[in-house]
């Protein structure tokens, strides 16, 4: 069951529009910052989930400040996928290699992890990137690489979650003096 705030921020953070081609979402970037131990991770799963089984998009990519706090929210994603009925039949095979780990469902959709630097993404088209703590993003580079996996896809969305960053934290600033600015 969803908080009040996490139900707000999914259907206003996944709206669409219509379009001469179709339905798009209506922003390509959602950042959500909360206090602590507030849902931000059973958000970003639950987030997940609906992009692999109800839009069955091809990867969704999961990164934080190290690979393991990416692979936490994995591993929920997995764990709750392989116990519920309904969503345990689309599972294909699951890979728990360190630094590859992966939920690959029928029909060539996926969920990897990665830690966010300057090499994360490359060489992926991503239809959604889970970015978990944006304040620690000090420098641009792992912005750079990551925002880039989701041009090649027509209806991609970057979903940053964090909580409040400080004087280093120059990704979170800048996207939260720009929704300010508003």
């Amino acid at each position: 069951e969803l908080m009040p705030w996490q139900k707000w921020a999914a259907i206003h953070g996944l709206e669409v529009i219509d379009t001469p081609y179709g339905w798009r979402f209506r922003f390509r970037n959602v950042q959500i910052e909360v206090s602590r131990q507030n849902g931000k991770t059973s958000l970003a799963e639950v987030i997940a989930l609906f992009f692999l089984y109800q839009l069955e998009v091809g990867l969704v990519l999961g990164t934080s400040q190290d690979v393991s706090n990416a692979e936490e929210t994995w591993q929920a994603c997995v764990e709750l996928a392989q116990t519920n009925k309904d969503l345990s039949d689309a599972i294909k095979h699951v890979w728990y290699t360190n630094g590859a780990k992966r939920l690959q469902l029928i029909g060539d959709r996926n969920y990897r992890v990665k830690a966010s630097n300057r090499k994360a993404g490359r060489g992926l088209s991503a239809d959604l990137i889970l970015m978990d703590e944006l304040r620690e993003h000090q420098t641009w580079e792992a912005w750079a690489a990551l925002s880039k996996t989701g041009l090649a896809r027509a209806n991609s969305l970057i979903w940053c979650m964090s909580n409040a960053g400080d004087g280093t934290s120059i990704v979170l600033r800048h996207f939260r003096l720009k929704a300010h600015a508003r």
